[in-house]
């Protein structure tokens, strides 16, 4: 979880999409050639990536003069505080309060409502 719930702004977000889709730990370098419609210098992303460090959500290990990166918040985590996030802002926590709102303003189509159905049968 988030330490302090401290959020990740969107440009932190893609880096640590990044970090996550990486299997190795990864350079300022790295994360550069990865972003692939950014023109984000190494200047930059080292800046984004000494604010995670900060907030925890990364680690670092050094490896001669090179640091090499990876994170410390799995994307699930982070996934599932931000979903809680959205739902208590907009929707005093509930999931029923949300899918009404879809329900209501027709952004649910037959097939969402069938797969929804589907899920949450427990029979």
């Amino acid at each position: 979880m988030l330490k302090n719930k401290q959020t990740i702004t969107d440009s932190e977000y893609e880096i640590m999409k990044i970090l996550w889709s990486s299997e190795e730990k990864m350079t300022v370098s790295d994360v550069v050639n990865a972003l692939k419609n950014e023109t984000w210098t190494p200047s930059t992303v080292s800046t984004f990536l000494q604010r995670l460090l900060k907030k925890e959500v990364v680690a670092c290990d050094k490896k001669g003069k090179t640091n090499l990166y990876y994170p410390l918040l799995k994307q699930s985590e982070y996934d599932l505080n931000e979903t809680e996030s959205f739902l208590s802002k907009l929707y005093k926590g509930s999931v029923k309060n949300m899918v009404a709102a879809l329900y209501e303003n027709e952004k649910l189509s037959k097939e969402d409502i069938s797969e929804l159905r589907k899920m949450f049968d427990l029979e």
